[in-house]
């Protein structure tokens, strides 16, 4: 589990990382661009490695340490604000950041593991994008909702990007923090090697903090000094804008003007259409109005004029402030019906205005009146006037003294639109403002209100004065602090996720060089181990097969010494019945050397696997009958009782290896004879199930002899060992006995189990499938014919003292196949062997047996013999110089007049495979060397039939 994978920590560690928390959070805060969200958040990684370190005991330490953090970061922030909505802020941006934490460590606690162990490059990917990044989101969303909820520098418009910075300044303190403190952790009892692994580690992750903690408070300074340059930047922009707008005013004015001054019959439709189209044209232009210049004499003739051209009397209105002034009256006026009233008006009738018009008439020049609050409109707007002169037309003179003053055209103007229509959206957003007139407390126009005030304390303010024709207006600007921010992260976005990225794979492409050599690290040292435990496994086999040659010595001089003892005794005597006991201990010491021989060729081939299994038709309950049969004799002269339970079906023929089942048996029943000096030895068959037309079987060898240890148990199946070292010199035995029968039930897709308790017996049972056998109609072959070559094939006879009852029986077997052996002496049989006492055994045999022979050297030469004489069999060799007997029967199969001729191949080639390659070429029988007397005989019998 990755658990078991933590390193242990102490508690000095627990308070380091929570005192590590709050300062480092508090240093870095002091280059973010704002307070509560940071470039760098290495709290957030401090925070994970401690919740993975510690579980639920550090969840408590990253909500004080976080709350106490933002509690320290709240400007004006006082103790007793915790139960304001200041604290409750505050608390719920801890809960998220302790959430986070919580999330991530448990991750790596019960999935991933400890980020620098990590077995695969999957796991290390899985750590950086998962718990490095994504994770991150949940104190992100939280605590960006927390600020836009109850922090008014923050709302509910820019959370996206707020969120976005924030999850990526976590995303970074987590990649930075937690791969550098777990470096340190458990540092010395690493090897040296992994010590300069992570020595490595340490300082590559440390030199990549200081360079992004450069670039980021690099990016954020010149971020700022650009942010206050943009900000003068459009502030002056802005001023210009409004001079262009004053501008445009009194452009609208001169033109209004001058289409009076050059159209002297010019009338009332003419002056709207003209008016209509500069109101269009202006965001700014309320109205337009002309005012002609008349003397107090002229007042009826003018008021006459008005009733003729509105078909309605229309005084002159407003008294003249000062007998004798002028009148300065509303002709006509743009728009016409919401301005009706003000048609007649004598505007030098108003102190202000009046004042105006004199300025005016001073200079020639366009004045403003102060600042009025219009009323034409659904609600007050504030406005103010701008009065053009208009001089009749008189040639083309320039002196103005001269020219003769014919009235004032009047722009009424909305004082907000100016200001606005000077400014682009943007800037708009970007700024509060308000504006004043010389003078005044109060402003005339604001965007600043009391919420925005308080948010906005501290940002930077600007404020200039402009001249709008003859009124100064001072215009106060100040900065939204919230849009500024927002541009400024329009800025860092890219910046910063470019910056997460290329971290994120510098800490990757690390994780995955540490983890790699950790690797290799474990990997050195379990190849240590390995080569540790294979000396030791070589020294225990080379302990095990100098005691199985010790063995072997043993086993192979006992007969050896027989056969070499008698055969001198048989050399030296002349009593021919001396002579023949002699030779029949020369025999069955004989077998049991060929026994040995064939057991240590078994294993050979086993381990090596070549062996392989025959699938025949055969009688199981017969197999078993001649097991018994063997055995019979052994327990009747031990006196040890034998059985024989046989519960397999009567009906049932299986497909397999019949020779291999009986080995098996062989070699489970002779140790249970030979082990078992009192007592009963009995084998048992059963049926176990039928499944897919396979049988399992069940076969158990029980005896009551010396049983066996529980330690001993496991050494049984090892090659060239047996229980103890003592065994083989009590019992004797080569030891191979067990491992052969093992692996040849493993064959048969079983195996050998053993339950035992010592001095009480032994219990081994033997599991196979075999193939249930579609043609039942097998032969049953005689089971005398069989005696003796099963118990050649039991090693737990004593090598010593066979006994003479058994042999003699053999004999009498071999004297029942002798009695048809003279017809044999009519077969003219043809030998191919190389080795020269060979040739003389079989010379000596088949003149023995009265069967006339011709003796070849080689397998060409005998294909020569043939072709020069007449035969009735050939004996043939495998291994010959020139031609062997396999490339001679191939050419001799090739000849027709051949076809019928039988070809025996006796040699010393004796496992299947070559057995089966012999008769696929076209050899008619396989003999096995040494030869077997009976075996020849036999065969030779069944080419005469």
């Amino acid at each position: 589990m990755p658990i078991n994978s933590i390193p242990k920590a102490s508690w000095a560690l627990y308070l380091l990382l929570f005192f590590s928390y709050v300062v480092s959070g508090n240093f870095l805060s002091s280059i973010s661009f704002q307070s509560q969200i940071v470039p760098i958040w290495l709290p957030a990684g401090i925070a994970l490695v401690g919740c993975y370190l510690y579980w639920w005991r550090f969840f408590p330490a990253v909500l004080l340490a976080s709350f106490i953090f933002n509690c320290t970061v709240t400007p004006n922030f006082e103790l007793n604000q915790i139960l304001s909505t200041i604290g409750l802020q505050n608390l719920i941006i801890s809960l998220g950041a302790t959430l986070q934490a919580i999330v991530g460590s448990a991750l790596l606690r019960y999935w991933l593991g400890n980020p620098l162990s990590q077995s695969n490059n999957r796991s290390t990917i899985y750590y950086v994008l998962i718990i490095g990044i994504a994770v991150n989101l949940i104190s992100a969303n939280i605590g960006v909702y927390s600020l836009s909820i109850f922090n008014p520098n923050y709302n509910l418009d820019n959370y996206q990007l707020n969120m976005v910075f924030w999850w990526l300044g976590d995303s970074l303190g987590v990649l930075f923090a937690c791969p550098f403190i777990l470096s340190f952790i458990h540092h010395a009892p690493l090897t040296e090697d992994q010590r300069k692994s992570r020595s490595v580690l340490l300082f590559c992750i440390s030199t990549l903090f200081i360079i992004v903690l450069v670039l980021a408070n690099f990016f954020i300074k010149d971020s700022n000094i650009t942010s206050a340059e943009m900000v003068k930047r459009e502030v002056n922009i802005i001023e210009n804008g409004i001079y262009r707008q004053i501008s445009s005013n009194i452009q609208s004015l001169r033109s209004l003007a001058h289409f009076i001054q050059n159209t002297p019959n010019a009338d009332r439709l003419s002056f709207h259409k003209k008016a209509q189209q500069l109101t269009d044209d202006s965001s700014t232009l309320k109205a337009l109005s002309w005012n002609p210049y008349i003397e107090v004499t002229e007042r009826e003739a003018h008021q006459q004029a008005l009733a003729q051209e509105y078909q309605q009397a229309i005084p002159i209105r407003g008294n003249a402030l000062v007998a004798g002034d002028p009148l300065v009256y509303v002709k006509w006026i743009s728009p016409e019906q919401s301005n009706s009233e003000a048609i007649g008006f004598n505007v030098y009738s108003n102190p202000e205005r009046k004042q105006t018009l004199n300025q005016t008439m001073e200079n020639y020049q366009p004045k403003a009146t102060n600042i009025i609050q219009l009323v034409q409109s659904n609600q007050k707007e504030p406005g103010f006037l701008l009065f053009f002169p208009v001089f009749e037309h008189e040639g083309n003179s320039q002196n103005k003294a001269l020219k003769k003053l014919q009235g004032f055209v009047t722009g009424v103007f909305l004082a907000e639109n100016v200001i606005t229509s000077a400014m682009t959206q943007a800037q708009q957003k970007l700024f509060f403002y308000e504006v004043y007139e010389e003078g005044k407390q109060q402003p005339f126009f604001s965007t600043i209100t009391k919420a925005s005030a308080e948010i906005q304390a501290g940002s930077d303010d600007y404020s200039h004065i402009f001249d709008v024709n003859g009124q100064p207006w001072h215009i106060h600007l100040k900065v939204n602090r919230d849009q500024s921010i927002k541009r400024q992260h329009n800025d860092f976005i890219i910046f910063f996720v470019l910056l997460v990225i290329i971290v994120a794979i510098i800490v990757t492409s690390l994780l995955l060089m540490n983890n790699r050599q950790m690797i290799l690290n474990n990997l050195v040292k379990e190849r240590t181990v390995s080569l540790k435990q294979a000396v030791s496994e070589a020294n225990y086999a080379n302990k095990a097969k100098s005691q199985f040659l010790a063995n072997m010595s043993h086993e192979i001089r006992t007969p050896m010494n027989s056969v070499i003892g008698f055969a001198q005794l048989a050399k030296s005597s002349d009593d021919m019945q001396e002579i023949k006991g002699y030779l029949k201990h020369i025999d069955v010491s004989s077998d049991l050397l060929l026994h040995i021989v064939n057991n240590i060729l078994d294993i050979s081939k086993i381990e090596s696997s070549k062996i392989t299994l025959t699938d025949e038709v055969f009688n199981l309950h017969l197999v078993l009958t001649r097991i018994f049969n063997v055995f019979e004799v052994d327990s009747f002269n031990n006196e040890i009782k034998w059985d024989l339970t046989d519960n397999i079906p009567k009906h049932l023929y299986f497909k397999g290896d019949q020779t291999r089942i009986e080995q098996i048996l062989m070699n489970l029943c002779g140790n249970a004879m030979k082990f078992t000096k009192s007592g009963s030895v009995s084998l048992t068959a059963d049926l176990v199930e039928i499944v897919d037309n396979r049988a399992h079987l069940c076969l158990q060898v029980t005896d009551t002899g010396i049983g066996i240890s529980a330690e001993s148990i496991s050494k049984l199946f090892q090659p060239f060992t047996q229980a103890d070292s003592s065994t083989s010199r009590d019992f004797g035995g080569t030891g191979l006995g067990l491992t052969i029968a093992q692996k040849l039930s493993h064959l048969m897709d079983g195996d050998i189990t053993i339950s035992s308790v010592e001095g009480k017996g032994s219990t081994f049972t033997f599991t196979c499938k075999l193939a249930l056998a579609e043609d039942r109609t097998i032969s049953a072959p005689d089971v005398s014919s069989f005696l003796k070559e099963m118990a050649l094939e039991k090693e737990s006879v004593n090598h010593a003292e066979l006994s003479e009852s058994n042999h003699e029986n053999m004999v009498t077997a071999e004297s029942e196949v002798a009695v048809n052996t003279k017809s044999l002496s009519d077969l003219t049989i043809l030998v191919a062997e190389d080795n020269r006492i060979n040739q003389k055994l079989i010379t000596t045999i088949l003149d023995k047996l009265e069967i006339k022979n011709t003796v070849v050297e080689n397998g060409q030469l005998a294909i020569n013999a043939l072709e020069q004489g007449s035969f009735d069999a050939i004996l043939m060799d495998c291994q010959m110089p020139v031609l062997d007997g396999y490339e001679a029967t191939t050419i001799i199969r090739t000849m027709s007049k051949y076809d019928n001729l039988p070809i025996i191949a006796l040699t010393a080639d004796v496992d299947t495979r070559n057995k089966e390659k012999a008769m696929n070429i076209g050899f008619n029988h396989h003999l096995s060397k040494p030869i077997n007397l009976k075996e020849l005989k036999q065969c030779l019998q069944s080419i005469v039939s």
